[in-house]
């Protein structure tokens, strides 16, 4: 057991700070600081590692180094499509469990609220309540590397030129919602992510 706790802290501890981008994509990771920064031994942080890599978080070169993995446009092209696919069908499937009042409550929020940086965390606690509700394991393996990967993208280049155009298409999918009308909702959440993905293109293109 303490070696899974182990295992599980460093990898949450360098998950973090390569989405956050406190580990810049393409820095090299030294393991011996691993070490005594997480204060575990060699085992759990590999462990920890091979686990990162498999979410093309990392790459390691065996006798080498670890690094950063850099972000492509092809990576942002891939999650987006992951994300169009994923999310709508979720919602689809599970939309009738989230509750009117976070709903109601969200949909205010998102009216009243000005500030750039509060849009943005609201955008992003839509989606993370898309991947609360959905309660297989699987899928939501497979959110969370995507979730990940997303993430890091929007803190690496910024979504505010977009966000209030995003929180408008949020209110349209909230607005279906609560009417109950999940195939409206899903329809607009995948235009709303072809949306998403066209800005962030054009974005790192640019």
């Amino acid at each position: 057991m303490a070696g899974k706790y182990l295992k599980d802290k460093a990898y949450e501890m360098i998950r973090e700070k390569i989405v956050n981008c406190e580990l810049a994509p393409g820095s090299v990771l030294n393991e011996s600081e691993l070490i005594e920064e997480i204060g575990a031994s060699r085992t759990p942080i590999r462990e920890a590692l091979n686990k990162l890599e498999q979410e093309n978080l990392v790459t390691i070169i065996p006798k080498k180094c670890i690094i950063v993995r850099g972000i492509t446009i092809d990576d942002i092209a891939e999650v987006f499509d992951a994300r169009a696919v994923i999310e709508p069908q979720v919602l689809l499937q599970y939309a009738d469990r989230i509750s009117l009042r976070f709903l109601e409550d969200y949909q205010e929020r998102c009216r009243t609220t000005e500030d750039t940086q509060e849009l943005i965390h609201l955008d992003e606690e839509f989606h993370e309540m898309l991947y609360q509700v959905c309660d297989n394991k699987y899928l939501r393996e497979v959110m969370r590397m995507v979730e990940g990967v997303d993430h890091r993208n929007r803190v690496y280049k910024s979504n505010e030129e977009r966000v209030h155009e995003g929180i408008s298409e949020h209110l349209d999918i909230v607005e279906r919602m609560l009417a109950k009308d999940y195939e409206g909702a899903s329809k607009c959440l995948f235009n709303h992510i072809k949306s998403a993905k066209n800005y962030a293109m054009k974005k790192y293109i640019g």
